[in-house]
């Protein structure tokens, strides 16, 4: 081989090896920015949950009042609060009807009821974002 042969392969393995270099350091770039992009997805999450986990005692007070007011303007109130909690994921955890389930519902009370295990009453709603449980709901539970 000549030797302007020899350095024309040498510059070629030399650019591929840079070429591989730069498309490695631009893959880690690109994984650095969606991990950040993914932690601040979930430090806002993280925000939002706190931040409704302590609503939650005053939405509680607003659902009593409203049970014993009727107040047209509290369940506006009401379906705002709901939308807010909808608008983060967040939704009530249904319970009326159900059976019990203890990853879900707290028991509080027993009552008879045909119903055997079977919710009778919501004494307080659970919340959830997907699969995670924020809190769970207080409920009295049928026993024949």
């Amino acid at each position: 081989m000549k030797k302007d042969d020899i350095k024309k392969e040498n510059l070629k393995e030399e650019i591929e090896s840079w070429k591989n270099k730069y498309l490695r350091a631009l893959a880690d770039y690109q994984n650095l920015e969606r991990r950040i992009s993914e932690n601040r997805l979930e430090e806002r999450k993280q925000a939002a949950t706190e931040f409704v986990l302590k609503f939650l005692p005053v939405l509680d007070d607003l659902l009593h009042a409203q049970r014993d007011l009727e107040n047209p303007g509290l369940n506006l109130i009401l379906k705002k609060a709901d939308d807010i909690l909808k608008s983060e994921n967040i939704e009530k955890i249904g319970t009326k009807d159900k059976e019990f389930d203890p990853h879900l519902m707290e028991c509080v009370e027993l009552a008879e009821s045909e119903a055997d295990n079977r919710v009778v009453k919501e004494v307080r709603p659970g919340y959830r974002r997907g699969d995670k449980i924020l809190r769970a709901a207080r409920v009295v539970v049928g026993q024949i």
